[in-house]
């Protein structure tokens, strides 16, 4: 029997008792309304709040956490509603009810005043036998009394409508919207209006650079992102690029406390360490290393996506532990590439270990004598079996029989490779690390299977096992998956600050350079030689080591994630947004030249576009809408701001997502609204969501939602960009959102965008988490500068025209 039938009985039983109408409001809550609730409408114990207290009221029943989907108020089984003659169960208007007594009147303005404090959407009333819902707040500028309400007359009609009653107000079915959508009026539902972007033909369209832009393209994705590929990493790479992870940024828009504290929550489910301590490795990770073939479990590094995992290990074995771990064989299973089918983890191990053996150690695990060896047991005794005879009165047949043998072994290639490294350790003292590295750019599922996997291999070669997961992964699995059955040994990683890897980076290129004219992989036919490379590495070191606004930007948008913050970089080498020209110019005149921050910004947001498109920049719009909602722009600002506020007083940063969302519900936003945007920023890592089962859900900010929220909203390379992305809800101030090029119009669109969100600000003066009004203030001065800006471009195109064509 599914939920939908259990329910349809539940409500059968119910109406079959014909509970009697003197009930008082605690016994009606008791023996008809929770069963209502739970058992009919199939909502679960922890999204059943009762009492809940609201601003000095307490709610009889909360549904929905942590966002409050709706509020229920309870009435004794007696205090029937009083409805007109005639009026049956279906849609009505609710003046119907509110204006034919007062009782009725009473008892929805309570359940209102409830509903607009608490922020919530719908507004239950109940005496157990009857029911009303109608919209306990409204933003279509409607009063809730003015709209639609949804009225059973008895549980005899709930019994008859029950599908209508399951689709609107169960668990599942409230989680729809499908009762918000009915109840709602039209102009409500109505989607905004496409952006500016639906009205440009050529959009996102494509920004064609020049040769010298593309051949700069090409090298500062060698010099900055492939050098990372395995072929390519030297030892001299290692040592000399390789930063130290767990250094806390100068420049991050968040709290101190935490950076240092990334990975706090997972202390409440495992015991972890820090991979690194302040002079080099955690002991107890290089002794592990030692033990594994001891230990019998693999060993967990946890981190982030892009933090340096998989630098920090291959530092840790052929750099800093590499006179400890001198007769230790490393095997890198790299799944970057993988497609992601369990099936073929075994092979591609086997592949891993054959390929080391033989190029790195000159060990052919196939070759004729090796195999005699590894299997020299199963010789023996296949001498002393019924083929052994054979031997003196059939050498050849003998020798067929055996080699069939061995072949049957050897064609078990997983238990084929164990056999080999077993018989390894034992005959030359090695030992085995196996590290099952980028297993973190998989799905979670896949990455559970990997640790199965993993675990299997501790367990049963002779090696020690290194697993890369994420800290996400780590928590879901640890509640119900696989890792929920073991005790895993975990140190985590903490990125290093990205401004020095880019630095070390760029310094090894400009080596390079300087030494042999190319670096490794060199595409032929380049029209930049090398000296120019080298110039234009020089502007970005004096920019990464003396541009404070720019390692800002760098910094927080890459939120610890050093492989972002290299590919922001990569962006901006060759981008059709830089005057590279200017760069080169400015070199050969002696005058040095300053990044503009603006260049950096537009090259991150557009990439190779000629405009925004959120589907592939890396950086959201924070004025997207979701409604036809005009308060709706400042929602995700909003969200950021007040995760940040309230984390920055709690330990770590975590707050309870409830705590935000009960804030945001008071603000006058939707439970729809408040998902939609939530979504949004944890997808576009804004906010770190955890599930910590009883412990609850919790939140945190990023230094990319901080910066975001705090420096980039004011910025108007960051506004001319998303203007053409946001709904304008306002005709006037749509008509002046135009498709435009030149620098004066275009700041004239931001002026009047920044008008029309001004219009929209709903909070007037009022002390809110997020304030649109300091916004303006930075705005205002950000705008004085693009001016100044555009009238000395304006001026130089002037006096150019004057002085005959430009060549």
């Amino acid at each position: 029997m599914n939920e939908f039938e259990r329910g349809r009985a539940a409500i059968e039983d119910l109406a079959a008792k014909g509970a009697s109408l003197d009930h008082n409001e605690a016994t009606t809550r008791r023996s008809i309304i929770d069963v209502l609730l739970k058992d009919v409408l199939a909502w679960p114990d922890d999204q059943v709040l009762c009492e809940d207290h609201v601003e000095g009221d307490y709610l009889d029943y909360s549904l929905g956490s942590p966002q409050r989907r709706a509020v229920l108020e309870a009435k004794k089984a007696g205090l029937t509603f009083d409805a007109p003659a005639g009026v049956k169960s279906g849609w009505h208007d609710i003046s119907t009810f509110y204006d034919h007594s007062k009782p009725n009147a009473s008892a929805i303005d309570q359940v209102l005043g409830y509903c607009q404090k608490a922020g919530v959407g719908l507004a239950l009333l109940s005496n157990g036998h009857q029911l009303l819902a109608f919209l306990g707040s409204r933003s279509d500028g409607r009063k809730p009394t003015q709209g639609k309400a949804l009225y059973y007359s008895d549980l005899d009609e709930m019994v008859r409508e029950f599908h209508d009653l399951w689709d609107l107000l169960s668990y599942d079915g409230i989680g729809r919207g499908e009762l918000t959508r009915r109840l709602s009026s039209r102009s409500a539902s109505t989607p905004p209006p496409p952006p500016l972007s639906s009205r440009i033909n050529s959009y996102p369209g494509y920004r064609i650079g020049s040769e010298m832009e593309t051949d700069l393209r090409i090298l500062g994705d060698l010099f900055i992102q492939d050098v990372m590929r395995e072929e390519s990493i030297t030892d001299e790479f290692l040592a000399e690029c390789y930063c130290s992870s767990g250094a806390l940024s100068q420049y991050a828009v968040v709290s101190k406390e935490i950076l240092r504290t990334r990975y706090q929550a997972l202390d409440l489910q495992v015991k972890t360490e820090s991979a690194r301590e302040r002079k080099g490795p955690n002991k107890n990770l290089t002794d592990d290393v030692i033990a594994g073939a001891i230990t019998r479990r693999p060993i967990i590094l946890l981190g982030d996506v892009g933090v340096g995992k998989s630098i920090f290990l291959k530092h840790l074995f052929r750099i800093e532990s590499k006179d400890l771990l001198d007769k230790t064989v490393v095997f890198y299973v790299d799944f970057l590439k993988h497609s992601g089918l369990i099936d073929e983890v075994p092979d591609l191990v086997v592949q891993v270990v054959s390929n080391t053996l033989r190029t790195e150690h000159k060990i052919d695990i196939s070759e004729r004598q090796f195999v005699r060896s590894v299997y020299n047991k199963e010789l023996n005794e296949f001498k002393r079996g019924i083929f052994g005879e054979l031997e003196d009165s059939d050498p050849g047949e003998y020798r067929k029989r055996e080699i069939e043998m061995l072949a049957s072994h050897i064609e078990k290639s997983y238990e084929h490779v164990r056999r080999s490294l077993t018989h390894l350790q034992s005959s030359r003292g090695l030992n085995f690390v196996i590290t099952l590295d980028n297993v973190d750019q998989h799905q979670a599922s896949f990455q559970e299977q990997i640790f199965i996997a993993g675990q299997s291999l501790a367990d049963t070669w002779p090696c020690a096992v290194f697993m890369s997961l994420r800290p996400d992964t780590f928590h879901e699995s640890r509640k119900t998956g696989a890792l929920a059955a073991y005790q895993p040994r975990v140190f985590t990683v903490s990125p290093p600050r990205s401004d020095q890897v880019i630095v070390r980076r760029l310094e090894f290129a400009k080596k390079e350079l300087q030494q042999f004219g190319r670096l490794p992989g060199f595409p032929t036919g380049l029209t930049l030689d090398s000296t120019s490379l080298v110039i234009y590495i020089d502007v970005l070191l004096d920019a990464f080591e003396n541009n404070h606004q720019l390692v800002e930007l760098v910094d927080n948008l890459s939120s610890g994630n050093t492989r972002k913050a290299l590919d922001f970089v990569s962006t901006f080498v060759g981008s059709g947004y830089v005057q590279t020209s200017r760069i080169l110019d400015a070199h050969k005149t002696g005058r040095p030249y300053v990044v503009p921050i603006h260049e950096f910004i537009r090259a991150i947001l557009y990439g190779d576009h000629m405009y925004y498109d959120p589907a592939t920049s890396p950086v959201p719009n924070l004025f997207s809408l979701s409604t036809n909602d005009a308060r709706d722009h400042f929602l995700l600002p909003m969200l950021l701001a007040l995760v940040q506020a309230l984390g920055e007083r709690e330990s770590g940063g975590f707050i309870d997502l409830r705590t935000c969302v009960d804030q945001l519900q008071a603000f006058g936003f939707t439970p729809e609204q408040i998902d939609f945007h939530l979504q949004r920023s944890v997808r576009n890592g804004l906010v770190e969501q955890t599930d910590l089962g009883d412990a609850g859900h919790l939140v945190r900010v990023t230094a990319a939602g901080g910066y975001l929220h705090k420096k980039l909203v004011s910025n108007f390379a960051y506004i001319d960009a998303v203007v053409v992305d946001t709904p304008v809800l306002d005709a006037t101030a749509r008509g002046l959102i135009r498709d435009v090029r030149d620098i004066g119009d275009r700041a004239d669109r931001a002026d009047a965008f920044v008008e029309y969100l001004t219009k929209c600000w709903p909070f007037g003066d009022e002390v809110v988490p997020f304030s649109w009004p300091l916004v303006l203030d930075d705005w205002k001065r950000s705008m004085e500068a693009v001016r100044r800006g555009a009238a000395r471009a304006a001026d130089r195109r002037s006096r150019a025209q004057g002085s005959g064509p430009i060549r």
